[in-house]
């Protein structure tokens, strides 16, 4: 599902006017990635970094305008594997992209793990084929929980019922 998203967002950005220099200028169809332009899909998951080499979260979800620029990225921060962690939004401009000496891409931002985890919580207006399958992933788990709650205690009731009757 996010793959779909990405490729309609990358598909966004790579024909935003700063690319049409390398497109079918008939079509206006974009036919190779112009050199230092990146593909959404490789930043999201892509780890964040502060100044002192500390990963403070992960890049979950990229901002465009209707112009095609990046007005903001949101970190995930906090929490362990996505359970309890929460989104915060920074300007795209507040940004670091530098290499490692292997040449892997580096994000950092000039803010602490504490900073990030104070900020505001980012709070999205629509909602992408992830969210709602990340919604429905988690009432199907709260279901779960009350369905084995459930059983346990009638399980529970059983076994009492057993231990409370007389032995022949």
């Amino acid at each position: 599902m996010k793959a779909i998203i990405v490729s309609a967002f990358a598909a966004t950005l790579c024909l935003a006017p700063a690319a049409l220099a390398q497109s079918d200028k008939a079509e206006g169809f974009v036919t190779v990635q112009p050199v230092g332009q990146w593909l959404v899909g490789q930043f999201i998951g892509q780890p964040v970094s502060n100044q002192a080499g500390e990963r403070v979260g992960d890049i979950n979800d990229v901002l465009f305008d209707k112009s095609g620029q990046i007005s903001a990225v949101v970190i995930g921060v906090g929490g362990f594997l996505g359970i309890g962690e929460k989104n915060v939004a920074i300007p795209f401009a507040s940004l670091s992209i530098t290499a490692d000496p292997n040449g892997k891409r580096v994000v950092s931002v000039p803010l602490s793990k504490d900073r990030l985890q104070a900020a505001p919580e980012f709070k999205a207006t629509e909602k992408t084929p992830y969210m709602r399958a990340k919604e429905q992933a988690g009432e199907i788990g709260q279901k779960a929980a009350d369905k084995a709650k459930e059983l346990k205690d009638q399980a529970t009731k059983k076994i009492e019922g057993l231990k409370s009757e007389p032995k022949n």
